[in-house]
C-alpha cells in the first residue's frame, strides 16, 4: 500500500471535494437557469397569444384579423416567431411569417379556456409552441377558437449557452482560486507539523538536546512527551555509564592488588592481565552510545587534530608523518568518547605499523560518514583481514595490544550499525575505512 504524505492526502481530498463541488454546482445552475428561463418564455408566448386573441374578430361566424399585426415579427416571413388560429380542427389562419414553410405542423388544441405549453415541439428544428382556446360568438353559438404561438428555440439557446459559458469560466476561475487557498491553508496548517518534524531531526542529528519550539495546544502534548523521553533516555544512559564505571574502578582495585603482589606465581600474570583486557573490552561495548540516534553531533577535525598531537608524542622515535585530510563541517552522531575510542586505536595501530606516514582522512553526505586511516606500513594480507574484523586478532604486523584495540573497534562500529573494511592503501600499507550510513528522509 502507498503511503501518502498528511499533506498530499488533504490536498488530494480538497482536490476531490472541488472536482465534486464545481461540477455539481455548474449542472444545477444551468438547469435551474434553463427552467428560469423556460419560464420566462411561456410568459412572453402567453403575452403574444393574448396579443393576436385582442386582435382576432368573429363576425357572422366568419374569422376576422387584420393584414398588418401589432407585433412585427408575425409579418415577417422567417422571424422565429408564427402563429396559427385553428376552428374546428381546421387552420383559418396562419400568419405571414409562416409563407416559407414547407410542412403542416400538427396542431393539438387544449379545451376551452385551457393552456398547452410545449418546451420541446419538433418540426424541421426545435420550437416552443403555447396554444390557448376561447370561445368567441358565432352567427348561431359560441365557437371554440384555438390560439397557437410557435417560437423557434435559437435565442433561446444562445441565452443558455452564453450562461453556460460564462459559468463554466467563472466557476473555473473560483476553483482555482480555491486551490490557492487551500493549498495556503494546508501549509499555514501543517506548518506547525513541518516544525516539530525538523526539530525532531535536529535532535536526532544532535543539533539541539530538546524540543523548544512552541506549538499548538494539539502538539504540545506530543512535544512534552518526546522531551520526556529525551531526558528519560538520556539520564539513564548516564545512570548506566556511572554504573559500569563504579564496577571498573570496582574492579581494578582488586586486580591491582593482585598483580602487585610478589608471593603471586609468575604463571598468574598473564590471566591477570587476560582479565584487565576482557574487563576493558566490555566496559567499552557496554558504554557504546548505540542506538539512541540522540546523542549531540561531534565535529571530528578537532577530536582528531588532539589524537594527532598525541600520537606524535607516543610515536616521537619514529619522527611520524601524520596528515589530515578533513572538513570542519564533518561530524559524527555518536558519543565524543566513543569516537576517541575509535580514532584512537585506529591511530595507534596506523602509527605502530607506519613507516614514515599515517593519512586520517573523511568524506560526509546527507546518508553517510566515512573515515579512513591509511598507513606505508607493510599492510595486512587479504587471508588475514577477516579473523581481524570479527574477533580483533592481533597479527603479526602490528605491536602488541593491537587485538584488544579492533575488538573494541569492532564492537563500537557494530553498535553504531556502521560497517569496517580493510583494503590495501595507496601509501603501501593498511586502508581502514569506517562507514556509518543514517536514514534521510
Amino acid at each position: 500500500m502507498i503511503k501518502l504524505s498528511l499533506r498530499l492526502r488533504s490536498f488530494a481530498a480538497a482536490l476531490l471535494a472541488l472536482l465534486l463541488f464545481i461540477p455539481l454546482s455548474a449542472m444545477t445552475l444551468e438547469q435551474a437557469f434553463t427552467r428560469s428561463l423556460s419560464q420566462s418564455m411561456l410568459e412572453q408566448l402567453r403575452v403574444q397569444s393574448l396579443t393576436l386573441i385582442s386582435e382576432f374578430e368573429m363576425g357572422d361566424g366568419v374569422p376576422d384579423m387584420p393584414e398588418q399585426l401589432f407585433n412585427d415579427k408575425l409579418n415577417i416571413p422567417g422571424s422565429g416567431l408564427y402563429a396559427f388560429i385553428k376552428i374546428n380542427q381546421q387552420i383559418v389562419w396562419k400568419s405571414l411569417s409562416t409563407l416559407n414553410w414547407s410542412e403542416q405542423p400538427q396542431l393539438d388544441a387544449p379545451i376551452i379556456g385551457e393552456e398547452i405549453f410545449l418546451p420541446d415541439f419538433s418540426l424541421s428544428s426545435d420550437y416552443f409552441m403555447y396554444a390557448y382556446t376561447a370561445e368567441f360568438e358565432g352567427s348561431d353559438n359560441f365557437v371554440p377558437v384555438s390560439f397557437f404561438i410557435v417560437q423557434d428555440k435559437l435565442t433561446f439557446e444562445k441565452e443558455r449557452d452564453a450562461f453556460s459559458n460564462t459559468l463554466w469560466y467563472w466557476l473555473g476561475f473560483l476553483a482555482l482560486l480555491l486551490l490557492v487557498v487551500l493549498i495556503g491553508s494546508l501549509n499555514m496548517a501543517l506548518s506547525p507539523i513541518n516544525t516539530l518534524i525538523g526539530q525532531i531531526k535536529k535532535t536526532e542529528e544532535g543539533d539541539i538536546e530538546r524540543l523548544q519550539e512552541t506549538y499548538p495546544p494539539e502538539l504540545e502534548k506530543l512535544k512534552r512527551s518526546i522531551n520526556h523521553l529525551l531526558d528519560t533516555e538520556q539520564q539513564q544512559r548516564s545512570r548506566y555509564k556511572n554504573s559500569l564505571s563504579d564496577l571498573a574502578h570496582s574492579l581494578k582495585t582488586p586486580l591491582a592488588v593482585l598483580t602487585g603482589n610478589p608471593n603471586l606465581p609468575r604463571s598468574a600474570n598473564e590471566p591477570l592481565t587476560q582479565i584487565d583486557n576482557i574487563i576493558q573490552r566490555q566496559l567499552k561495548r557496554a558504554v557504546a552510545g548505540a542506538g539512541s540516534g540522540w546523542d549531540q553531533a561531534q565535529t571530528i577535525l578537532p577530536i582528531v587534530k588532539k589524537l594527532q598531537s598525541a600520537m606524535r608524542k607516543v610515536h616521537a622515535d619514529k619522527h611520524l608523518s601524520i596528515s589530515i585530510d578533513i572538513d570542519e563541517s564533518v561530524q559524527f552522531r555518536g558519543d565524543q568518547t566513543d569516537l576517541m575510542e575509535l580514532l584512537g586505536n585506529l591511530m595507534d595501530n596506523a602509527c605502530k605499523a607506519a613507516k614514515s606516514t599515517v593519512m586520517v582522512s573523511a568524506m560526509q553526505t546527507n546518508k553517510m560518514l566515512r573515515i579512513t586511516v591509511e598507513d606505508d606500513g607493510q599492510g595486512i594480507e587479504p587471508q588475514h583481514r577477516e579473523a581481524l574484523l570479527h574477533r580483533g586478532k592481533r597479527l603479526d604486523s602490528y605491536q602488541e595490544g593491537q587485538g584488544i584495540g579492533m575488538a573494541v573497534v569492532t564492537d563500537l562500529i557494530s553498535a553504531y550499525h556502521g560497517k569496517m573494511e580493510i583494503s590495501d592503501s595507496t601509501l603501501g600499507g593498511a586502508k581502514i575505512d569506517m562507514t556509518f550510513t543514517r536514514v534521510v528522509d
